[in-house]
């Protein structure tokens, strides 16, 4: 509980000094305004949207040559697979800057980061670990792996943006007079 402390008044014309006491702590917060088991449930969120984006990289590594009546159904599902995991993680983690959630920023860069290391992972350095050079039969040079890694880079920047808009316009929207909007007019 806090109470006011009232300062004598010297004059009818300087108002009255109050001060503050500062209660203690009630429980340690960090430099992100958030407590140790939030940060830590923030990180393992992030590590989860890395997890999913390396799950749907490596599945999306092997699936994507699949064909059906001469239609690149496993380019189209693991393409789609990608994008609803991107929409889904800026929809999912709206996390203000202050929030204990991540921000969709962050989540869509750790999952884009999961995704890129598993086609990473299963092109250059493969299953068996060793710097040996190594041909690929996982992502070989035709147009539908082209098509996959460069759809999928094209769709994970697109998502980058749309996420750093998202959190420019939020950022905005807290300023004083701000409207929220990145439109120089408002």
């Amino acid at each position: 509980m806090r109470t006011w402390d009232a300062v004598p008044q010297t004059s009818a014309s300087e108002p009255t000094k109050r001060t503050i006491p500062t209660d203690p702590p009630r429980n340690v917060t960090t430099t992100a305004g958030t407590t140790p088991p939030e940060k830590v449930s923030r990180w393992f969120l992030l590590l989860a949207a890395a997890a999913a984006g390396v799950v749907v990289g490596g599945l999306g590594s092997f699936g994507h040559r699949a064909t059906a009546a001469n239609v690149p159904t496993g380019l189209v599902l693991c393409l789609g697979g990608l994008v609803g995991l991107l929409l889904g993680l800026s929809e999912l983690a709206p996390g203000a800057p202050d929030s204990w959630r991540p921000t969709r920023l962050s989540a869509v860069s750790c999952a884009s980061a999961g995704w890129l290391l598993a086609l990473i992972w299963l092109t250059y350095l493969g299953p068996p670990f060793t710097f040996a050079r190594k041909g690929d039969v996982i992502l070989p040079n035709d147009w539908k792996s082209i098509t996959y890694l460069l759809g999928g880079m094209a769709l994970i920047v697109t998502a980058a943006y749309r996420a750093w808009l998202a959190s420019l316009n939020a950022r905005l929207a807290q300023r004083p007079g701000g409207s929220g909007s990145v439109h120089p007019r408002g």
